[in-house]
């Protein structure tokens, strides 16, 4: 089975980027650090390289070159735009200047972005941005699903706009749609990803949330079940509806940009990329997300931006890409990190992988550094001061708590003695 992912990506003086070249895994890719950095612009470059009818979304000069490099069918291609394309003037007031291909690679066809519907049109990102709520909609009933061309030509053409909320999807409008054709003779992939879904949906929910589709009735309303209670689509808090609009877009995708034989969403491949995944979502969710979708999709390579130190600690060796902040030079050169963050605790990831420099003055370093100090000096009241306030902060069975309890406990006695 041939295997098609995103292999590197490389933008010069694109938006706030002098330089950067970035590589990816095959599998799951997570884009972390400070905010300002950059994580969301990763994105928009990549969307940029399929089609140029988004290009008001970024800022380019004159001498603006971006690529992607990519496998498809497993053949290398290069596709993008490369220098003096692009006529700039002035922000969010960019032309065309001149088709001028990618930099040549040896061995990897070099593609402008005014060829892909000929060369490329099948290799066909899915982007799915941070507005993920779902608003109410009357559905009246199975609504024509549009033709493989027509699919290919929306996914790629509105790469950017989704990315950025301007391309809302109607998930519910699928969800009816298949409550329709999945006991149809000709439907058999709908059907087989249809009850693949259904079995792994409750994988992705929390612990004891028993997160489930239960039935559409005659209104045509589907109704999921969470935590033993019945309630629509619109009904459910903002995590659930998030995950369910993840969900139903990557299968609403295999399913409408695939030739038929190749829609089964447990055998496809291709490339989602997602903007802050982490949204909405509760801590323990973030942790099983990762696992939760490489169990529903396992062929597909997702490239996805987030906060999360939760999502991070989920994360594999060679999972994690981190990008610091670089003002000055703004020159970057980045690859998935070989570290495999499981056994950090989320103060260590926010610090040194997300950049937050203000964990060093929080109440507990504080009284930590005091309750040190007094031992240092010997001062029996001063610790037992310090112990108090870090007792109102700090969790009960914190280690560094009981630590000082039992050197507290030990000045005591030598005091007496």
């Amino acid at each position: 089975m041939a295997t098609d992912y995103i292999e590197k990506l490389h933008l010069r003086n694109f938006r706030q980027f002098k330089l950067l070249d970035i590589e990816f895994s095959k599998q799951f890719n997570f884009i972390a650090g400070p905010n300002g950095c950059g994580k969301t612009s990763v994105l928009a470059g990549i969307s940029h390289c399929f089609h140029h009818g988004s290009f008001q979304y970024s800022r380019f000069q004159d001498d603006s070159e971006f690529w992607t490099d990519l496998t498809f069918s497993d053949e290398k291609r290069r596709v993008g735009m490369g220098r003096d394309s692009i006529n700039d003037q002035g922000y969010r007031n960019q032309s065309i200047k001149a088709w001028n291909k990618p930099e040549a690679e040896q061995g990897r066809e070099s593609i402008s972005i005014n060829e892909v519907n000929s060369k490329l049109k099948e290799f066909c990102p899915l982007f799915i941005g941070a507005q993920r709520n779902i608003k109410y909609q009357q559905i009246n009933g199975m609504q024509r699903e549009q033709p493989l061309e027509q699919k290919l030509n929306q996914y790629v053409s509105t790469g950017t706009k989704s990315l950025y909320g301007d391309q809302p999807s109607n998930i519910k409008q699928w969800f009816v749609n298949r409550y329709f054709m999945i006991d149809k003779d000709w439907a058999k992939e709908e059907r087989e990803n249809w009850y693949h879904m259904l079995e792994f949906l409750p994988t992705l929910a929390p612990f004891n949330s028993s997160f489930s589709y239960v039935r559409t009735g005659k209104e045509l309303e589907p109704i999921f079940s969470i935590y033993g209670e019945e309630c629509y689509m619109e009904e459910l808090s903002a995590g659930f509806q998030a995950v369910l609009s993840i969900l139903a877009n990557i299968f609403e995708w295999i399913e409408g940009t695939r030739k038929e034989g190749f829609r089964v969403a447990s055998k496809a491949t291709g490339t989602v990329l997602i903007d802050e995944l982490d949204l909405h979502l509760h801590p323990e969710w973030q942790f099983s997300l990762r696992d939760g979708l490489s169990n529903i999709f396992p062929n597909i390579q997702f490239i996805v931006t987030t906060h999360s130190p939760h999502l991070l600690s989920s994360a594999k060796e060679n999972e994690v890409i981190i990008m610091d902040r670089n003002p000055n030079e703004n020159v970057y050169s980045l690859k998935p990190s070989t570290k495999r963050f499981s056994g950090w605790n989320t103060d260590q990831i926010l610090s040194e992988v997300m950049g937050v420099m203000s964990l060093e003055n929080k109440d507990y370093e504080k009284f930590v550094t005091d309750a040190f100090d007094q031992i240092e000096v010997r001062s029996i009241e001063g610790l037992k001061h310090a112990i108090y306030k870090l007792t109102d902060i700090c969790h009960p069975n914190d280690s560094i708590l009981t630590v000082l309890n039992a050197k507290y406990a030990s000045m005591v006695a030598t005091s007496n003695d």
